[in-house]
């Protein structure tokens, strides 16, 4: 059995988007481990202490690492589903990696084993989360076969 986790920087701050993940981490079987958002101005910098703290507690997990980012490579929902039960065949851990309102570090890209994005549009972190979230329901949806995606 794989285990799946979801490194993410900062907690959910809008409501819609706390319920959208409650509803989906009610759904999926996820380590949700969030690392705290930096308080930075600048937004280099920023995402230099994000990046940072993602990579260090990157250190304590074990797992193919999957980072979203807007330069990853596209994946169909299928082909998402097919990665991820075939990895689960094999026993497989994955940890993916979503960063904060100003991305990730060149440092956290070459850590990754495989960069996919979740649209070719820039979308908000929170609303990234979401997304994903659904995107792992649904992955385990067509495995299962039910019907939820059609």
């Amino acid at each position: 059995m794989r285990k799946i986790t979801l490194l993410a920087v900062g907690s959910m701050k809008t409501s819609w988007a706390k319920e959208g993940c409650q509803q989906y981490l009610g759904r999926v079987s996820v380590d949700l481990i969030e690392v705290p958002a930096s308080k930075q101005k600048d937004p280099v910098k920023q995402s230099e202490e994000e990046s940072a703290s993602l990579l260090k507690r990157l250190e304590k997990l074990k797992g193919s690492v999957w980072v979203l980012d807007e330069r990853g490579e596209a994946l169909s929902s299928e082909v998402f589903s097919k990665a991820l039960e075939q990895m689960g065949d094999r026993g497989e851990s994955v940890i993916f990696v979503l960063g904060g309102a100003f991305g990730l570090s060149d440092a956290v890209r070459a850590r990754a084993d495989r960069l996919i994005r979740l649209s070719d549009m820039v979308l908000p972190h929170e609303l990234c989360r979401v997304v994903f979230l659904e995107q792992l329901y649904r992955s385990g949806q067509i495995i299962k076969g039910t019907g939820y995606h059609h």
